[in-house]
């Protein structure tokens, strides 16, 4: 059986009816059924969502990429080689349907399929679980702000990493992508570092920024390290705080 010609088949949506032999792989071992889920003609009692080519890869990962699951797809643990489940690859894509609700799931590493979704900007709106954490204590909120994706309004800054103490707003205040208004300067890390701090040193601080007396734990001023830094603003005469 011409297994590439029924792979070119499916690219087409010219299968026969009843096909069945959704296994035969052309000599770079993809599928019919990939085929026919990457341009969206596999039919709709599909169910050998499993089925991998020589990578590992699943018609499911496929079907997930270009947004091709139907709406009752529930199989969201398959797995590639790498541990890479069908729910970080929607997720990775912005594919992830209305509802979905396993946002915990992790690969191999550990990471969730949270995580991913924020790395891409791609979690829904109304998402509530920030706290989220893989094994190293980063929270779903930490991947967000980290990637610069953290949603309009987000207000719980506070989240830390594990024992680092180390802030959703630290985190962000070391992008540059804390908002407008933002007054939480004072939240202090393990090290006993504010986020004004994390701002200095990166030179973030917004314009108007007027809390330069704030002090770490050493003693150490906001003023102080900005200075250090070369990231005091043009104007700055508190300089008794850079002594």
């Amino acid at each position: 059986m011409d297994a590439a010609r029924f792979v070119a088949a499916a690219a087409h949506g010219t299968l026969p009816d009843g096909f069945s032999r959704w296994e035969l792989a052309n000599r770079n071992g993809w599928t019919v059924a990939h085929e026919a889920a990457t341009s969206g003609y596999l039919p709709s009692d599909f169910n050998q969502w499993e089925l991998a080519d020589q990578w590992g890869w699943t018609v499911a990962h496929v079907a997930a990429k270009r947004s091709k699951l139907p709406p009752d797809f529930n199989r969201w643990e398959l797995a590639d080689r790498d541990g890479w489940t069908v729910a970080h690859e929607a997720a990775a894509h912005g594919t992830l349907p209305a509802g979905f609700d396993r946002w915990e799931l992790a690969d191999r590493n550990g990471v969730t399929v949270a995580h991913v979704a924020a790395r891409h900007g791609n979690l829904p709106t109304g998402f509530s679980r920030w706290e989220l954490a893989n094994e190293n204590g980063w929270t779903v909120a930490h991947e967000a702000a980290a990637h610069r994706k953290l949603p309009a309004g987000f207000d719980r800054w506070e989240l830390s990493a594990g024992h680092s103490g180390w802030t959703v707003a630290h985190e962000a205040a070391s992008r540059g992508k804390l908002p407008a208004g933002f007054d939480r300067w004072e939240l202090v890390d393990a090290l006993g570092q504010t986020v004004a701090h994390v701002a200095a040193t990166h030179g973030t601080l917004p314009a108007g920024f007027d809390r330069w007396e704030l002090a770490d734990r050493n003693g150490v001023t906001v003023a102080k390290v900005a200075a250090a830094y070369g990231n005091l603003p043009a104007g700055f005469d508190r300089w008794e705080l850079v002594r």
